[in-house]
C-alpha cells in the first residue's frame, strides 16, 4: 500500500502590532516562530501578575519549547509584541525529520534543559513578586540589559567561507573564515592580500556561502556593522548582521547552534 505524502504547510509571515498577544501560556500549540523584525517579550504568569523573563529580537525563535516537548505539551510562557514586529510561522513538520536525526541522548538533554528553564522562570517570577515593586523594577532593568546582550551571543566556530558584494558578478569571489556565529549575525576574518583592489566598508552588503557540515551548504546575506584590523597582521575582522536567509538555511543554522 502506497503511503500518502503529507503536505507541509508553507512558511507564513505574520505581522503584529505593539501589545498584541502572539502565544498564550497554557494553550496548546506546536507552531514555531522566528522573529524577523521588532522585539517580542516572553512572560510567565503568577496568579494575576505577569512577569517578563526574556526579550527576543530578530533571528531568535519563539515556541520551540512546545515543539521539543511534544504535541501534547502546553505553552510554558506567553509571548507578546513589545513593538510592531514581523514573525515567520513554521509548521513543526518542517523540522520534525531533521530533529529525529539528532541522537536520542541529545534530544533527552535538550528536553531536560527546557524543563529546567521553565522551572527557573517560575522561580524568577516568584522572587520578583516577593522583593516588591521597587526592587522588581531594578531587577527588570538589569534583566533587560542582559537580554539585549544575549541577542548578540555567538557560538565560536572556524568555518571557511566564500563571499562577494551583493549584486556583483558571481566571478568576483573572496575567501574568509567565520570565527563566530549567532542567529542574528557573524564575525569573520579576511586576509587583506586576498581582496586585491577591493575595499570593504561599513554598510556593505555581502552574499556569504559556507558549509556547517560536509554536505550542508548554507547561503546568507549580511551587512557589515563594523570592521577593524585583525589580531594577526595582514587580516581584518568584520562584524556582520544578517539581512536575509532562506527558511531552510535558517533551520540549518538553528540546529547547528543546538549541537
Amino acid at each position: 500500500m502506497t503511503k500518502t505524502k503529507v503536505e507541509i504547510p508553507p512558511v507564513v509571515k505574520l505581522n503584529y502590532s505593539k501589545g498584541d498577544l502572539i502565544i498564550k501560556e497554557g494553550d496548546y500549540g506546536t507552531s514555531i516562530y522566528e522573529v524577523i523584525s521588532g522585539k517580542v517579550g516572553i512572560f510567565v504568569e503568577s496568579g494575576e501578575t505577569e512577569a517578563r523573563v526574556a526579550i527576543l529580537g530578530p533571528g531568535m525563535i519563539v515556541g520551540e519549547m512546545a515543539f521539543i516537548a511534544g504535541k501534547t505539551s502546553t505553552r510554558s510562557a506567553s509571548a507578546r509584541a513589545l513593538e510592531d514586529c514581523c514573525l515567520e510561522a513554521w509548521h513543526p513538520a518542517m523540522l520534525l525529520n531533521a530533529y529525529k536525526k539528532i541522537p536520542d541522548v541529545l534530544r533527552l538533554i535538550a528536553g531536560q534543559a527546557l524543563k529546567l528553564i521553565v522551572r527557573m522562570n517560575k522561580m524568577v517570577v516568584k522572587l520578583r513578586l516577593k522583593e516588591g515593586q521597587s526592587r522588581d523594577s531594578q531587577t527588570q532593568e538589569l534583566s533587560d540589559q542582559w537580554e539585549e546582550k544575549r541577542e548578540f551571543y555567538r557560538e565560536k566556530v572556524s568555518l571557511e567561507c566564500i563571499f562577494r558584494p551583493v549584486n556583483s558578478s558571481k566571478d568576483l569571489e573572496f575567501q574568509g573564515r567565520i570565527r563566530n556565529i549567532s542567529k542574528g549575525g557573524l564575525q569573520m576574518t579576511v586576509k587583506t592580500s586576498g581582496l586585491f583592489n577591493y575595499t570593504l566598508t561599513h554598510g556593505d552588503e555581502l552574499f556569504i556561502s559556507t558549509y556547517f557540515l560536509l554536505n550542508q551548504k548554507v547561503n546568507m546575506t549580511a551587512k557589515i556593522a563594523w570592521l577593524k584590523k585583525g589580531k594577526t597582521d595582514g587580516f581584518i575582522s568584520l562584524g556582520l548582521t544578517f539581512i536575509h536567509m532562506d527558511p531552510d538555511d535558517r533551520k540549518k543554522l538553528g540546529f547547528f547552534l543546538m549541537k
